[in-house]
């Protein structure tokens, strides 16, 4: 099934790291993955000032709702040109909407959910993720007979595509079917987990690649050292522990964990910031009526936000646009400098004509919020891995001093290995995973996984509420049944404990089965403690109605996403069933 496909004799793997902040595609050539597991084919992003290997990750969408206008800077540019114009009100223009996909066990995510842009016009979201997936697919397929690969075609490229270790399974599978209706075959994808790509890629990086002060590196580690993935990304923070194996595998020791108080977090605050300055209504006229000055102040922001340190005390200088104070005056007939002066910001923020200063202490503090939450999850997973002994911070949002002092100064004790490109190794992390898809080799359950099943009714152990009458005679249903424990460590490609099911009734030619989660060891009933998070179904073959048709049927659950196995007892009949994580 998907997440173990084969991928050896594929001539090229290409990667899509989709993120909240950037995104940005790579490949290898299976030729040069032999002899250099880092060697990495990306684009350069024009961004007008310089190049990057990633660009943003929003997209502007013409009026029709379905045609892709721009992408990245691009789509920028063209949205502040429009906005100029006034011309912008139609069109659909989408940023940092990934984390809409990142919820919490029990939290619905429905594949007919819809985006809100940034003048809250919807869109439906597979549509918007399928369509800025497809941009970056066509966008990498369009230079290879630039590099002399022009004989390539579809079906001799592996795809991977990156998502947040902590993310739901629906959430995954959302990002599978966006990938499919982008026009990735569903047997050419592989779902990768962003931590394990950048500790992949920090697997094979000489010593010189990375930056820690006592020389360490993840590659030189022995077989048996446990390290930390601190992956700091825009919108989450996802962390896990591996532990080296042989064979240059690893294996991972504590599940992902996380959440998303990543570098976006820092935006808000800057945002709730303004809107605490000028109120709330001057901001969203602002934004609807100078939309270019609007995206100024954003792009001037996430320059700016880089440069804050801990040990600087200089102020955070940025361009105040005249539309904005103009604006602050004709809603509250006030000019804003002296609103400033008379407010509880007037210590750390000055207006002086066209420009705008917040103290290095006020410009420190937006940071609080994500390395307050950081090193609290660190200390608490250190508690529990106490040979851990080194640290790897990758992500985008890693390469924030603020952040880096942070983690620093806690765990003095601790390695801590920041590579030279920390927004790039899960890019090319990928590439590596999707050559070795089983370089991973053990993981751990973040969850109890189970199906809910019938149990003969037993008087006295069973409650009298629960019985039903199917022609099974007295059953109890909603029983769990139990395949998989939270925290057990699972090997790659191996199915758990297979369990058998019978069907109910006579007539049935269809088994259905609810999938649940639990954070309980041992769940009893899947109505007490449980969490349904997908369903699946399994053909039956029929014996004239018998009753002992019997499935077995297992879970493996050590690739990215969950495979099902089912077989017919009887038949020997055996399939590999999906579940349905979206309902």
């Amino acid at each position: 099934m998907h997440s173990y496909i084969k991928v050896a004799n594929t001539a090229i793997v290409a990667a899509i790291d989709f993120g909240t902040t950037y995104s940005g595609w790579a490949y290898s050539l299976r030729s040069n993955f032999d002899s250099d597991r880092t060697k990495a084919s990306t684009k350069l992003w024009n961004s007008g000032s310089a190049q990057t290997e990633k660009t943003p990750t929003c997209i502007l969408i013409r009026p029709d709702g379905k045609t892709v206008e721009a992408f990245g800077y691009e789509a920028e540019d063209r949205y502040q040109d429009l906005a100029g114009t006034e011309e912008h009100m139609d069109f659909f223009y989408f940023r940092r909407f990934k984390m809409s996909l990142s919820k919490k066990l029990g939290e619905k995510l429905d594949r007919n959910m819809t985006l809100e842009d940034a003048m809250n016009r919807c869109l439906p979201a597979l549509d918007v993720f399928a369509m800025s997936i497809k941009f970056l697919k066509d966008d990498l397929l369009a230079v290879l007979p630039d590099r002399h690969l022009g004989n390539i075609k579809m079906d001799d490229i592996h795809w991977v595509l990156t998502v947040p270790a902590i993310w739901t399974d629906g959430s995954k599978q959302f990002m599978r079917e966006a990938a499919i209706m982008a026009g990735i075959k569903s047997k050419r994808l592989t779902i990768a987990l962003e931590p394990e790509a950048a500790s992949m890629f920090c697997r094979n990086l000489p010593i010189e690649a990375t930056n820690c002060d006592s020389g360490s590196n993840i590659s030189s580690l022995s077989i048996g050292t446990q390290y930390m993935i601190l992956d700091a990304g825009g919108g989450t923070i996802d962390i896990t522990v591996h532990e080296v194996d042989t064979d240059n595998n690893v294996k991972e020791i504590h599940a992902a964990s996380g959440g998303g108080w990543g570098g976006t977090t820092v935006d808000e605050a800057f945002k709730r910031l303004l809107i605490a300055i000028i109120t709330n209504d001057v901001y969203e006229a602002f934004k609807r009526d100078h939309t270019d000055d609007w995206l100024d102040i954003w792009r001037d922001f996430e320059v700016k936000k880089r440069t804050i340190t801990t040990s600087s005390n200089s102020p955070v200088r940025m361009r105040l646009p005249s539309s904005l104070t103009d604006k602050y005056y004709l809603v509250t007939k006030q000019k804003l400098a002296i609103a400033v002066k008379g407010s509880e910001y007037a210590s750390d923020i000055q207006i002086v004509r066209d420009k705008i200063n917040f103290s290095a202490e006020l410009a420190r503090s937006w940071f609080e919020t994500s390395v307050v939450k950081t090193v609290h999850l660190v200390k608490s997973i250190m508690s529990k891995n106490e040979n851990v002994t080194a640290i790897l911070m990758v992500g985008g949002f890693s390469e924030s001093p603020v952040l880096q002092n942070a983690v620093r100064a806690e765990f003095k004790q601790m390695d801590i290995i920041i590579p030279s490109e920390a927004s790039n190794c899960i890019l090319k992390g990928a590439l590596i995973f999707g050559h070795l898809p089983k370089v991973i080799t053990e993981r751990v359950l973040k969850y109890t996984y189970g199906i809910g099943s019938f149990e003969t009714f037993v008087a006295g152990h069973h409650p009298p509420k629960r019985l039903i009458t199917t022609d099974n005679g007295f059953v109890c249903p909603n029983v769990f049944s139990k395949h998989a424990e939270i925290y057990q460590r699972v090997k790659i490609g191996e199915p758990q404990v297979w369990h058998t099911y019978s069907p109910q009734y006579k007539s049935q030619t269809q088994m259905s089965f609810s999938v649940f989660a639990s954070e309980k060891p041992n769940p009893v009933y899947t109505d007490e403690g449980c969490i349904l998070i997908g369903t699946l179904q399994i053909d039956l073959v029929d014996h004239d109605g018998a009753l002992d048709r019997e499935v077995l049927v297992a879970f493996t659950f050590s690739g990215t996403e969950i495979v099902v196995e089912a077989k017919d007892r009887k038949t020997g009949n055996q399939s590999f069933v999906a579940v349905d994580f979206l309902g």
